[in-house]
């Protein structure tokens, strides 16, 4: 498995699959997921294009990565960074979706684009907090309910931070995992995938799906959204490479409307809806993200 050496001593794990010749693309997923769960949406792309799938700092491989700085995306941007020019990566195709979105566009707003030839982003809004001059932020209407819920959590589980996940009180991991279950289920449209995350309600499963060695990183990517927000609004109005949003008609996670907007920042961007699809596009309308991810490469 080969991992890189980022500017802090860290190891971080990454994928390095497909055909070799040519340009590579550096795919980065969603919070709690990892680069190898691109391998099945991809797979018919592997004979003619170079994927580069890293696990972000804390998720996957990564996992046991602390986060040392006080913001988690800054960190992950700081990442990716290391990644393009460890491996000399030059004129890559990028793609993000929701918190690799994040990450992204946090690249973006704080490295430019010069080493990226084309940017595809996938189902994430520009600025995560609702305020007085954006309400589409992560979870539209219900936002504040549910962040008041989730930032309560957290208040209680920091006091447990040096402690082992499995000696957290019992009733505090079982609303961690519940709370997580709810979040997963805001992911997805379709009945079955949000059964599926229900199931991680159930500690024993939930373990197994959700590795909790470092479980102090989901506290430390909760409190990152809460207290530094994120609006990358004006960096966007920068964006000058050729740019392609992918819009989930039915995503909870953030609403379309406020995703749409996306066309008011950076005009020559090219918007894809798919009406039948939640957060998580890839899974919920996979043959046409593959059509529509092919499209993107061969226009790169």
């Amino acid at each position: 498995m080969p991992h890189l050496t980022t500017r802090d001593g860290a190891r971080l794990h990454y994928l390095d699959v497909g055909r070799r010749a040519g340009p590579a693309c550096v795919l980065l997923h969603g919070f709690g997921m990892h680069g190898a769960l691109w391998l099945p949406v991809i797979a018919p792309l592997l004979v003619k294009q170079r994927f580069i799938l890293p696990d972000l700092r804390g998720f996957g491989g990564s996992h046991g990565l602390r986060i040392t700085t006080s913001n988690l995306i800054h960190q992950h941007a700081d990442d990716v960074a290391d990644l393009i020019e460890a491996l000399g990566l030059e004129q890559v195709r990028l793609a993000g979706l929701s918190m690799g979105a994040c990450t992204a566009m946090d690249y973006h707003a704080r490295y430019g684009f010069g080493r990226v030839h084309s940017y595809l982003h996938i189902d994430q809004a520009p600025r995560i907090l609702n305020g007085d001059d954006w309400s589409h932020g992560v979870l539209g209407p219900v936002q504040a309910e549910r962040l008041a819920d989730w930032g309560d959590l957290l208040q209680r589980l920091e006091v447990y931070r040096d402690l082992p996940f499995e000696r957290l009180p019992g009733h505090l991991r079982q609303r961690f995992w519940g709370l997580l279950a709810e979040f997963l289920g805001f992911a997805f449209s379709q009945r079955g995938w949000r059964r599926a995350a229900r199931l991680t309600r159930h500690d024993l499963l939930a373990k197994r799906l959700v590795p909790t060695t470092n479980w102090t990183v989901y506290l430390d990517s909760l409190r990152s959204y809460l207290r530094d927000g994120f609006d990358w609004r004006d960096s966007l109005k920068q964006m000058t490479q050729p740019m392609t949003v992918m819009i989930g008609g039915r995503s909870a996670m953030y609403p379309a409307e406020g995703q749409r907007l996306l066309g008011d920042l950076v005009p020559h961007a090219r918007l894809i809806e798919f009406p039948k699809s939640g957060h998580v596009i890839p899974y919920e309308a996979p043959l046409r993200f593959v059509a529509e991810f092919d499209r993107f490469l061969r226009a790169a």
